[in-house]
């Protein structure tokens, strides 16, 4: 069996001209260049590499309180922390994202040259690249937000409620690209793929359990109705519910709970004060939500008469019901569901065909004036272009991070941390853990998902608020006792904080006009 499927990947890789390999290879990098990574460790990954990074012994984050609860993404965790042992150059990162990156792009690609008729030239399919690259890229996604606003950063790819598959960063959610892959190969009737890749996706991200699930019923609807093959059906099904198993089990342990109160408490604390970005319809519904629902709309028109259609109507099915059932139930379960995430892979679906139905149209008007070496050419210099914008973000997000006001503080602390420190740090501070890797008392951006651990979090998020926002003198050595109890040894303050000073803090670093830093000494 072994030695089949060797021969197989030898046949496909035989198959695979120069020429194709070197257009996959440049569109990927072209690709990736254009969207724009954020430099690591940006965003959500003060979040989701923390547990792995604290696995692979970086620094001191084995001793940190939220590296040792439980961790709901331990397949990425893991993927993080062998990484790191084997490599440890963490611009590896870029490289994995790239790969991702590389399978949106071919995967929407091939889904809609599979159901719309085609003959690509080089400077067709370069022209529908380009075009694609375009409405995916930084730039666009720039002048949307100059323009409009920062909801509409993404567009023509992202979901709704800030949610999307790709995103600026390698984070579990950006495999949720592996989605759009099973289509492809459920399309090509590659069903084992198919359904190892629907099980794959929430195996990485939970969050993807509905999406896989919605996924697996559209695959067993259109095989029981266009094949009448009912035992292909049922394996379709029950390979999927096997193979989610594990995580299924693991998620419900990580949201679930002993105490009926506990769970609902943990649920709003997430629904109403962490999440309610992405949770809660009234504070993402807007304009950009409605401009997405006509690409959606559109693309469902275009894709009338093809299998495609059922890819798009069917999820939008669930997104409307989900989304009218939480706003009439109010329910913190549906909420936590998130029935509108479907959305990070119909959107996309829906701008992938209509930028097909586009680059026809442009091709009808274009090819009778213009030559097709010209449009060949003009298509791969816009996607230079593209490519040369978006890297120019980057490194623009690099320079501001570098510039940062808290830098020579977390400097500091990376250069003289030892293995019993903890640090209370602002709540807004979300790139202490991964810069210095030193553990902190609590932040806001990162958190626990079990339903104690949560409890304990908003304790911490409460207590640390009150400090840092206190409106008037705080006497510095009540903070001592209070925090020292609490295991916390370092405090970082803004140099005008109103906390004043006692003998059982010490200085140990000032930044002029930025940041202190002060050891507590046990009396």
């Amino acid at each position: 069996m072994i030695k089949a499927f060797q021969e197989k990947i030898l046949t496909t890789l035989n198959q695979v001209s120069l020429r194709d390999l070197v257009f996959v290879v440049a569109i990927t990098l072209l690709f990736t260049l254009a969207y724009a990574q954020s430099p690591l460790y940006s965003s959500n990954q003060n979040q989701y590499f923390l547990h792995g990074l604290a696995q692979a012994g970086v620094g001191y984050l084995d001793q940190d309180w939220l590296a040792n609860t439980l961790d709901p993404t331990p397949i990425f965790s893991r993927l993080v922390a062998v990484t790191y042992q084997i490599v440890a150059w963490p611009p590896i990162f870029y490289g994995y994202y790239t790969v991702l990156a590389g399978i949106y792009i071919f995967s929407l690609a091939g889904i809609v040259t599979h159901i719309f008729p085609h003959d690509l030239s080089p400077a067709k399919r370069w022209l529908f690249f380009s075009t694609l690259i375009l409405l995916h890229s930084a730039a666009v996604g720039f002048v949307a937000v100059r323009l409009i606003g920062v909801r509409w950063a993404f567009i023509f790819d992202g979901g709704v409620a800030g949610q999307r598959l790709l995103g600026n960063v390698l984070q579990p959610s950006a495999f949720g690209v592996l989605l759009l892959l099973s289509i492809y190969q459920f399309l090509r009737q590659r069903y084992v793929w198919a359904i190892l890749l629907v099980v794959i996706t929430p195996t990485i991200h939970p969050t993807y359990l509905l999406s896989a699930a919605t996924l697996t019923a559209i695959y067993m609807g259109i095989t029981f109705f266009e094949k009448k093959n009912f035992r292909l059906t049922v394996a379709l099904g029950g390979g999927a519910l096997i193979g989610v198993l594990p995580i299924l089990i693991h998620s419900l342990s990580t949201f679930g709970g002993s105490k009926r109160w506990l769970v609902k408490a943990t649920r709003k604390i997430l629904v109403d004060f962490r999440i309610p970005h992405h949770a809660i319809p009234a504070e993402w519904l807007d304009g950009s939500v409605v401009f997405k629902a006509v690409l959606v709309l559109g693309g469902l028109y275009l894709a009338r008469r093809t299998r495609l259609f059922h890819f798009l109507v069917w999820p939008l099915v669930v997104i409307v019901l989900g989304t009218s059932a939480q706003i009439i139930l109010d329910s913190d379960v549906l909420a936590l569901l998130f029935p509108w995430r479907l959305s990070t892979w119909v959107v996309p679906l829906a701008v992938g065909t209509l930028t097909w139905h586009l680059t026809q149209k442009l091709w009808g008007w274009l090819h009778p004036r213009i030559s097709a070496n010209i449009i060949l050419t003009s298509s791969i210099i816009l996607t230079i272009i593209l490519a040369g914008l978006g890297l120019a973000k980057t490194r623009y997000e690099y320079r501001t991070r570098a510039a940062s006001a808290d830098r020579p503080m977390m400097a500091f602390i990376y250069e003289n941390k030892s293995p019993e420190d903890n640090y209370l740090i602002p709540l807004d501070m979300q790139d202490f853990r991964l810069i210095t890797t030193a553990p902190a008392y609590v932040e806001f951006k990162s958190i626990p998902y079990l339903d104690k651990e949560v409890l304990e979090w908003m304790r911490r998020v409460r207590v640390t608020g009150n400090f840092y926002r206190a409106p008037q003198k705080v006497d510095g050595c009540i903070l001592a006792d209070q925090f020292f109890a609490e295991g916390v040894t370092h405090v970082v303050m803004p140099y005008d904080h109103v906390a004043v000073p006692c003998e059982n803090l010490e200085r140990v670093f000032r930044s002029i006009d930025q940041y202190e830093v002060y050891r507590i000494i046990d009396n």
